[in-house]
């Protein structure tokens, strides 16, 4: 703990004593109930993170009315709902942590509100246009401010009430109250608009509301973006001018974030930023106010969360995904066990499963760890009857089903063809950003290994081998291998897959043209632009939208980099041809000629299936993992595996 002593220090809040300052920020899971109440998977999942060591958990946004009220979030407009938070409340307590529940008026991002069967009211300051939904906004009347004052008021006293040590005011991020702040959405020409001073009058209102309802002594925390990141919108700036205004009204503690609903890439920072990338709006802000200062944004690494605390930036850092990842994340720094950490990769599946419409999606999932909203039934149980498993192929699925299932008892033997374990994973560990990536292989390995899994490398599992071995069960996870399109000239030597261009196999020479538009594509045509080359980029779909959609976050910040780079872009152009020149390409039924003197394939995967037929006569129970059973991406892999290895 010597290494990390401001972290682990005292922390003070408003005369609110934290053990550390290591705060969980508040992100919505999607897992409370019809009547926005957690259940006992919500209390479970905060429950954990509380063990886990944190000092503040703040829960996601509850909404303070009916008409703002989105499902599987919290609500707090009812008095009715008070005892049920009050389980989760007391639940957290007993883990020594303090917890902190966020008031959220949604705003512009309220659509159709499925839960009550009703149009949910798209409210904003000014009847601007939400950019993605298309709807005018509706300009809040004095009457809707005075009423949703009132409603947050309410709400933040049932959270005292419910046992809440604290709340904090979502001002963030451009829901309702954040736009009422920012210029960017605030036309307004009455005493809420116009100067940095007005916009911010109707949130301090709501805090000088909240002290009357609850107290002089109550912290209420204010959650603001230093800066919107927007042409025309909130500047860091503007947020000096407002943060001692939101300090005189009451405020306890100011959470800084950054970004609105237009540019999340810079809320929810990926694998392309580097590690703290907003930390210099709170340490601004932090000379202008006399309360504490939260910090928040891509602090998983324990040296630069210790890093900005001892450098005066913040009084506590904010971990979102880093919880979802390992909750264990503050026990395991504070005992020195940092290579036990299962450290969050910033790839962004959690929240993009949230939206998607595969098996993983409604609610946060973590690529790292499966066990998200499973804590209370996911632990490792002995298995009823100890069996002999072969498992094929030793990437992320291979090496966590062995793990899993070794763990529980069984016998495991791992084959991997290749001299080292990871798979196509290793490939990703070399591409620019992803070095965290190297964490989660370095983990597995060494979890392989301490539960005596008996691992072959260099050893290719054949139909023979596997007879000989005489398993009670197959697991094939043998993977995929990069596809080809189905075109003439695929076997120019001027055609060079993606994969080999990120491991420094083949050479490259301009121009290039790639061929494939989601995430391997973009990538390599971003690090190809950034090395010099002249690249294009030819896909058959809109970019990033080849098959199922690149995560949104990422999508932006890969094609915002390409533009600047000057990379073309050709979409909806699939591949009629390559010949020695370059490539001919469907431009609406024309042909569109590119010259290339390389072209680089990523066009996803096929998967490596060809045991499945030659086992089928063994009679032996076979199960088909990850890639091999259909390529996807490395979240289903790690999933699949940690849910059969808890089966067999």
């Amino acid at each position: 703990m010597a290494a990390f002593q401001n972290m682990f220090s005292p922390g003070s809040i408003a005369g609110l004593e934290l053990r550390n300052r290591i705060v969980m920020a508040p992100m919505q899971c999607f897992t409370y109930g019809p009547q926005g109440v957690p259940d006992q998977i919500t209390i479970d999942y905060f429950v954990a993170r509380a063990r886990g060591g944190a000092g503040l958990i703040i829960c996601p946004g509850a909404k303070p009315s009916l008409e703002s009220h989105a499902p599987g979030t919290p609500a707090l407009y009812s008095d009715e709902v008070i005892p049920a938070f009050r389980q989760l409340t007391e639940a957290v307590h007993k883990h020594g942590a303090k917890v902190a529940q966020q008031i959220n008026h949604t705003g512009k991002a309220l659509t159709y509100n499925e839960g009550q069967g009703e149009q949910s009211d798209t409210l904003g300051p000014s009847a601007t246009r939400y950019v993605k939904t298309g709807v005018i906004l509706r300009e809040a009347s004095l009457e809707d401010i005075e009423r949703i004052t009132e409603q947050i008021a309410q709400a933040a006293r049932r959270a005292r009430d419910a046992g809440f040590d604290m709340v904090e005011l979502h001002a963030a991020h451009g829901y309702l109250l954040s736009s009422f702040l920012s210029s960017f959405s605030n036309r307004r020409r009455d005493r809420y608009g116009g100067s940095p001073e007005n916009r911010a009058r109707f949130l301090c209102e709501i805090i000088e509301r909240i002290h009357q309802k609850v107290g002089p002594e109550y912290p209420v925390g204010v959650r603001i973006s230093g800066s919107d990141y927007l042409p025309g919108g909130t500047t860091i700036e503007d947020t000096l001018i407002q943060a001692p205004l939101l300090v005189s009204a009451g405020a306890s503690v100011l959470h800084i974030s950054a970004g609105a609903h237009e540019n999340t890439e810079v809320q929810f920072l990926s694998y392309l930023w580097p590690d703290g990338y907003i930390t210099e709006l709170a340490a601004q802000v932090r000379q202008v106010v006399d309360i504490p200062v939260i910090t928040v944004g891509k602090l998983g690494n324990p040296q630069v969360a210790e890093q900005v605390l001892a450098e005066g930036r913040a009084d506590f850092v904010a971990l979102g995904r880093q919880f979802l990842a390992d909750p264990e994340w503050p026990n395991k720094v504070a005992a020195g066990q940092l290579e036990d950490i299962a450290y969050c990769i910033c790839c962004n599946n959690c929240w993009n499963r949230v939206f998607s419409k595969s098996r993983y999606s409604g609610r946060l999932y973590c690529t790292v760890n499966p066990a998200v909203h499973r804590e209370g039934s996911f632990a490792l149980s002995p298995a009823s009857q100890i069996r002999r498993v072969a498992v094929v192929g030793g990437g992320l699925a291979g090496m966590e089903l062995a793990r899993v299932a070794a763990g529980r008892g069984h016998q495991v033997t791992l084959y991997e063809k290749q001299d080292k374990l990871g798979g196509q994973w290793n490939v990703a560990c070399l591409q620019e950003g992803k070095q965290k990536y190297l964490s989660l292989l370095i983990r597995l390995r060494r979890q392989v290994a301490d539960a005596g899994v008996e691992v072959c490398l260099s050893t290719e599992a054949t139909h023979e081998l596997l007879v000989k071995a005489s398993p009670d069960v197959v697991v094939l996870a043998t993977g995929a291998r990069p596809a080809l399109l189905p075109v003439p000239g695929m076997d120019l030597p001027s055609v060079v897959q993606g994969v080999d261009v990120i491991q420094g196999k083949v050479s490259v020479s301009d121009p290039v043209v790639v061929v494939g538009g989601r995430a391997i594509g973009m990538e390599v045509a971003l690090e190809l632009a950034q090395d010099g080359h002249k690249v294009s980029i030819a896909t058959a779909a809109r970019l990033g939208h080849n098959g199922t959609p690149l995560e949104e976050n990422i999508y932006r910040t890969l094609r915002n980099r390409l533009i600047a780079l000057g990379v073309q872009v050709y979409p909806s152009h699939p591949l009629m041809e390559v010949n020695p020149e370059g490539v001919f390409l469907d431009d609406g039924g024309n042909l569109l000629f590119l010259p290339a003197t390389t072209v680089v394939m990523a066009v996803g995967s096929r998967p490596v299936d060809g045991l499945c037929e030659e086992l089928a006569s063994m009679g032996v129970e076979l199960h088909v993992i990850g890639d091999a059973s259909q390529p996807r991406d490395a979240l289903e892999a790690m999933h699949e595996a940690a849910e059969l290895g808890r089966r067999l």
